[in-house]
């Protein structure tokens, strides 16, 4: 897995024992209370090795049967295409499907009437062949799909890339702590404590992806990188 790493977000705080602060005798309190904290976030960008395609056919027809019809006629010939293209491997199911009514303004300026129903299927592709997905595109397009309308990009397993991030963030931290003892001519002892602030699960790269209308004979598509990051909190005690 190629990875590059991009330093993030750095946040730091002091805290000096609260004897060195308070009047003579006014308030006692224990000398650990002094510590540097620091956050600190970084992030590796990783190429993808799968990927989620998302494509389909709308059909307009005078009556919802109509509409439905056609639609299922035409859907089942692109999956057909598709599956034959990229034979046992594809993993495929319905994302959504709807069949809704189409209004158009009454002349008279009455209530609107139906202009027509629309049904709408839209399959979810997922594959690890990225090379592949400009072909695949370009055959669901041919055997009658009119709608593409996404391309996400993610990681199989990003267990990897988290810990990658995560080791970076941490040593972001510690250098952070460290570059601020010296500036203030301190040394710093233990680890008091550090938090893994989670970032929430990995978000794939998304691309739009054109609407399928005169597509050129081989759609070009880059996968690009995917985003992960990591958030640490470090509390290091302060030595005198």
């Amino acid at each position: 897995m190629r990875a590059i790493l991009a330093l993030g977000f750095c946040a730091a705080t002091v805290l000096l024992p609260m004897r060195a602060i308070a009047a003579a005798g006014d308030v006692a309190a224990p000398s650990d209370l002094a510590y540097i904290e620091v956050t600190a976030s970084a992030e590796t960008q990783t190429a993808p090795d799968s990927a989620v395609l998302e494509f389909g056919v709308v059909t307009r027809a005078e009556t919802a049967a109509a509409a439905a019809q056609q639609n299922s006629a035409r859907m089942a010939s692109v999956l057909a295409a598709v599956r034959q293209s990229i034979g046992a491997r594809a993993r495929i199911g319905t994302g959504t499907y709807t069949l809704r009514t189409e209004y158009a303004p009454s002349r008279e300026g009455g209530e609107p009437r139906i202009a027509a129903y629309v049904a709408s299927n839209i399959v979810r592709l997922e594959t690890a062949e990225l090379s592949r997905l400009g072909e695949l595109v370009d055959v669901a397009i041919k055997a009658g799909s009119n709608q593409v309308q996404r391309i996400a990009f993610a990681l199989s397993d990003p267990a990897k890339a988290r810990r990658a991030a995560l080791r970076e963030a941490v040593l972001q931290a510690r250098n952070d702590a460290e570059t601020m003892a010296s500036a203030l001519n301190v040394k710093l002892g233990s680890v008091q404590s550090i938090t893994n602030q989670e970032m929430g699960p990995v978000r794939p790269f998304m691309q739009e992806a054109m609407v399928a209308r005169g597509a050129p004979s081989s759609t070009p598509i880059e996968p690009g990188q995917v985003s992960v990051h990591a958030r640490v909190v470090l509390r290091l005690q302060i030595l005198r």
